[in-house]
Formats: structure tokens, sequence, C-alpha cells
């Protein structure tokens, strides 16, 4: 039998109109067809997904102090501790006790800095047409880059220029805990945690009452859903934010956050906890320059874009505002 290419349906019934067909293609081959079709209308998503990263977070836990000039290589500053005393006298006596002050002055290295982006003319091009841009892009990557590099140091500084971070100052009273929070209670658990805040305070001689607690992202898990007993509600975080040092000298809230780099944080790989009285005057990490994209610079058929920046470590004016406790 000779093959027909079409064959004209009858008049539809509603629309008065008559359609054709191929009669010998099979549902098979009209799936496959549709496929295609669909798969042309679909070879780009209009919406880019991008890898998720961490949070940079370290200017929550150190004060940031931009307001240095650029072109410095350290900061200086003084510090001094007065020595005085009084006692009781004739009305004759010319032997009064001298006060005097103890001055010294401490220098802060900052470090220059710097990263780049760049793009090919054609593959800017390129970007434009499929919806990529990857000019700005790249330059929101070299700016995760700069703040990812920040954090560190903020964090844990840097050997190879000797300075340190929030989490690794030697100056900075460390001990160790001796709950074993994997079979404590709730009532040891938040001793474990309220004693630290008392040590900052006592070995300070009640100059500085801690106001910011940070724990490693597993610790805070726990406590998160930890009951205090069996028979309440209240989980070890609720209790331990209302009844706390800070809170009860000052009746403001304790501020307790997850830091994930603390998981590790001890000298032996451990969690590590901290205390510290955060504000400008007891610890703050220079940043003379934030990061800044300079002007484009055409080479061949490239066009580089580099960035400067310049900061330094943690520095810790008062060490005896913190103090750290690693895991048992």
């Amino acid at each position: 039998m000779a093959h027909v290419p079409y064959q004209t349906t009858v008049n539809d019934a509603e629309t008065g109109k008559s359609y054709t067909y191929d009669a010998n293609m099979t549902i098979a081959t009209a799936d496959d067809g549709l496929a295609f079709y669909i798969s042309q209308l679909s070879t780009l998503e209009s919406k880019i997904y991008e890898a998720k990263y961490p949070s940079i977070r370290y200017a929550e836990f150190v004060p940031v102090d931009m307001s240095q000039p650029e072109w410095i290589d350290s900061v200086n500053y003084i510090s001094y501790d007065a020595v005085t005393m009084g006692k009781f006298i004739g009305t004759a006596a010319d032997d009064l006790p001298q006060s005097e002050i103890n001055a010294s002055i401490s220098n802060i290295p900052v470090f220059y800095g710097g990263n780049s982006y760049g793009y090919s003319l054609d593959e800017l091009r390129k970007s434009q047409q499929m919806r990529i841009p990857l000019d700005v892009t790249k330059g929101r990557m070299s700016y995760r880059g700069f703040q990812e590099h920040a954090q560190r140091v903020a964090y844990f500084g840097d050997s190879d220029r000797g300075i340190t971070g929030l989490f690794n100052n030697a100056n900075v009273a460390l001990d160790n805990s001796t709950v074993n929070w994997a079979t404590a209670t709730g009532a040891e658990i938040v001793e474990d945690m309220n004693s630290l805040l008392v040590e900052v305070w006592v070995n300070s001689a009640e100059t500085h009452v801690p106001n910011t607690f940070l724990m490693p992202n597993t610790k805070y898990a726990q406590i998160s859903s930890q009951r205090m007993d069996s028979g309440t509600d209240t989980t070890v975080l609720e209790f331990f934010k209302k009844n706390n040092l800070y809170t009860s000298l000052t009746n403001q809230p304790l501020d307790v956050q997850s830091v994930q780099q603390l998981n590790t944080a001890s000298a032996g790989g451990d969690g590590r906890m901290m205390a510290y009285e955060k504000n400008a005057d007891n610890l703050v990490m220079h940043m003379p320059i934030m990061w800044r994209a300079l002007a484009p610079q055409p080479k061949n058929l490239r066009v580089n874009v580099p960035a400067e920046y310049k900061f330094g470590g943690v520095e810790f004016r008062y060490p005896g505002s913190a103090a750290y406790r690693d895991d048992l």
C-alpha cells in the first residue's frame, strides 16, 4: 500500500474547521518532538545560582577601626599604670606619698594586601549574551576573597607576620573545662558557662564584666535543645540567658553566639569557648583601607581590575577583659 502522507479529518463540529495529520506518526515520535521543543525553550534559566558560602561575621565580634590614615604601617598607642596611695599625716608633715605614672607605647602593625580579577573582551561578549554578568560577579567574588582573608586574620591572626586574632591571643587567660558536656546535666552546663564569665569579672578585680559569650556551634545546638530538667520546657540556653553574671549585674541580655570556627580552635583541635567584654577600648582590629577596586587596566585582549586593602590582627588592649576555656 502506498504511503499517504496526510489525511484530512472530518470537520470539527464546534469550530467548523478541518485538520490534517500524519497518519503514520507514532505517539513516541510526537513525544520526542515535544521534548526537543521544550528543551529549546528551557536551555537557560533566567536566575543564576551561586555556590553558598559561610557568613562573614568577624565585624560582629571585633570592633573594626577604619579611622586611621591609609599610608600608615602601624598604629601606636600609649598606655599607663598609675601608682598612688594616701596616708594619715601630721599638720606639718612633708613626707607626702608621691603618685607616679608608668607609661608605655604599644605598636600594632597593619599589612598591605590585595587581589584582582579580570576578563577578556570575548568573555565579556559571551557573558552578555548568556546573561551571566562575569564582570560584576568576579568583582563580587574578589570582595568575598578579601572578607574571608580578613575574617581568618581576625579570628586566628597570621603566624608568618607574628600577629594573633580573637581566638588565640597568648595574653588572654586560658583554662580547661572540668565538665563533660556529653553526659552533663543542664545545671552543670550552665555552671560551666557562667563560671567563665565570673573568671573574667573576678580576675579583673571587677573592672570588666563580660557581655559576650562565644561558643562552638555544636555546643550551641546542644544547649538550644537540651532541657534543664525532664519536667520543664526551658532549654539550657534559655535558662543561661536569663541566669548569668552579666544579666544579674546589669539587667541587660548577654550576647550568646555560636561560631563555627570555635569547633577546633583549641591547641589540640578541640572546641573552645570565649567570654569577653566587647568594646572598642578593650580590643580592636585596625583596617586603614577597606577593599577597594582600582581603575580597570587594559592589557592586550584582557581588562584587569586590581584591588587593594590594609589591615592588621586583633589587638587586646586589656587582655584581662577576656578568657578562653577549652573542652575537657
